[in-house]
This record gives C-alpha cells, sequence and structure tokens, in this order.
C-alpha cells in the first residue's frame, strides 16, 4: 500500500488523537506508512465568533473532509461529537476505537475554589447542552461564552478571571490534563454528555475497500455500536450546536445496554433526560426519539 496522508484538525488535541490512531494502525500492519496533514478549519479560525453564526458544528471538518473528497488526504481523524448527522455523499465512519472518558469535567481556577453548589460562580462554556443542565444541578451558577481549543480556555480561565469551565474529560486525558487541575467529573446524572463524546472518528471514501479493510482493524465494537445508536438519535432531531442535546450509550456489566438521552427547546427552558436500558440500543435510541422529540 503507498504511503497514507491522514488528515486532522492542526489543534494539539486533534494532532494527538490522530497519533494514537497511527499507532494503532501500526500494531495491525507494522509496514503501514502515514503521513499526517495538519488542516486549520473554519472553526479554529473563528473563535470569537459562536458555533451557530458560522454554520454549527461541520466548522470543525468540512475543510478535512473537502479534502478528503478530493483526494488530497486517504482518511481522516475527527473527534465524533464535531460530525454534523449527516455525512456527504461518499463518505463513511469505517472505525471507532475505544471509547474514552465520555464525561463532562468542571475545572475549576485555583484563584477560586470550587466549594459546593450553593456558590454562585462564573462558567466559561458556549455549550448549550452543557449550559441547560449544570443551570438544574447549580443554580447559583451563571455563564460566560468561551471558546478555542482546550490551552486556549485554560488561560481564559485565568486571564477573564473566571471561576471555572467546563471541557470534555477525554481530551484532558487524551493530553495527560487532568492531574494538574482541579476538577470534578460530571456523571450523566447531572450533565448527559454530547453525542459520540469520547470517541474517535476514523473516516474514508466508500469506495477505498483496502484501506477500509485497514481502517477495520482499530474498529473497537462496543464504540462502533454507541456511534450508531447516539448518532441516530441526533439525525432524528437534526441535531446541531444551537439544539441543547445529548445521548450517551453503554453496555451495563449484565450484557444489556443503557441509553440516556437529554433534549431541551432552548437554553431557557428546563429539558428532559430520560434513561433506557435493554439489549438493542437502537431501539432505546428509537424509543427516546419517539418520547423526546416532536
Amino acid at each position: 500500500m503507498k504511503t497514507l496522508r491522514v488528515g486532522t484538525r492542526s489543534s494539539a488535541l486533534a494532532l494527538k488523537q490522530t497519533e494514537l490512531v497511527i499507532e494503532a494502525l501500526k500494531r495491525v500492519d507494522p509496514s503501514v506508512d502515514i503521513e499526517v496533514v495538519g488542516i486549520t478549519t473554519k472553526g479554529d479560525r473563528l473563535v470569537h465568533v459562536p458555533l451557530a453564526q458560522i454554520g454549527g458544528k461541520g466548522v470543525f471538518v468540512k475543510e478535512v473532509e473537502a479534502q478528503l473528497l478530493d483526494g488530497t488526504i486517504d482518511f481522516a481523524v475527527h473527534s465524533l461529537k464535531d460530525v454534523p448527522a449527516r455525512m456527504p455523499e461518499g463518505l463513511t465512519i469505517v472505525a471507532t476505537p475505544k471509547r474514552a472518558n465520555p464525561f463532562d469535567c468542571l475545572i475549576w481556577n485555583d484563584d477560586k475554589p470550587f466549594s459546593g453548589t450553593a456558590v454562585p460562580m462564573v462558567i466559561g462554556t458556549s455549550s448549550v447542552r452543557r449550559i441547560n443542565q449544570l443551570k438544574t444541578a447549580f443554580p447559583d451558577m451563571s455563564f460566560m461564552p468561551i471558546r478555542g481549543n482546550i490551552e486556549t480556555r485554560l488561560r481564559k480561565m485565568k486571564e477573564e478571571g473566571l471561576d471555572g469551565i467546563v471541557l470534555a474529560a477525554a481530551g484532558l486525558e487524551r493530553m495527560d490534563y487532568l492531574k494538574g487541575l482541579h476538577t470534578l467529573m460530571l456523571e450523566p446524572e447531572v450533565c448527559v454528555p454530547a453525542i459520540g463524546q469520547g470517541i474517535m472518528a476514523v473516516q474514508c471514501r466508500e469506495g477505498d475497500k483496502e484501506l477500509m479493510a485497514l481502517l477495520r482493524g482499530i474498529n473497537d465494537e462496543a464504540a462502533a455500536i454507541a456511534c450508531r445508536t447516539e448518532r441516530f438519535f441526533l439525525h432524528r432531531a437534526n441535531g446541531n450546536c444551537d439544539l441543547p442535546i445529548g445521548g450517551y450509550a453503554h453496555r451495563l456489566d449484565d450484557g444489556q445496554w443503557e441509553f440516556l438521552a437529554f433534549l431541551a427547546e432552548s437554553t431557557s427552558k428546563p429539558g428532559v433526560r430520560k434513561r433506557y436500558v435493554g439489549d438493542d440500543p437502537l431501539e432505546l435510541a428509537k424509543m427516546a426519539a419517539a418520547e423526546l422529540l416532536p
């Protein structure tokens, strides 16, 4: 096989995730040769503009997908939570390696230690999903919009005097940042995660059969099932970053599946959180869609 070109966002986390995928592929086939192509996306360039105003979550993947479609790169690595419910025709998510920590993480400023739910705190986050759920769990919290990569948000927390910020735990763990921070892991009973949070999506063209066979070698079955389940719920909701929506599917110790679904009409209206348990996770997502969606 020729030298493969893998496309990814140019952020430190995206490059780290791509490195993890390459390491996994080399365990499958030590002879594979892979070149990394870093791509700066619209979402990375316009960090001071709300995502909903510049095209929603697709702004982190569209430029990468364009290079995949025109053959500039052979496959791509995304954070699954950044991939819109509808992908361009001809592209497919062919592999999802083992899922990392799917939960959200509250990080508080060293100078302003977290001392309980009744203490007013100003939290940096632009996620309508997080804001809606945290308002319920922590009524005295208020929120300031904040965007950028992990390092930028940690810096802004200090510079702008925020009491804390909320980030995905998976990124913090992959960058080995958790041990140096004051954190509170937000269990799904408090904050249902974003669709696909903690999962890396390996995407390629549907016609590249030889490459697809290689990439499937790093696929994790449980992550793939969770991917299909959660993205079904997102697709049915026509979900984007302006809709407070969350979904989390995982296998329980007894072999059954649990699906946690969250949906709200807006950040100003309380959302609804539902739990479903059964043998078929996709059926659970269908039940959630039928019950929660108009």
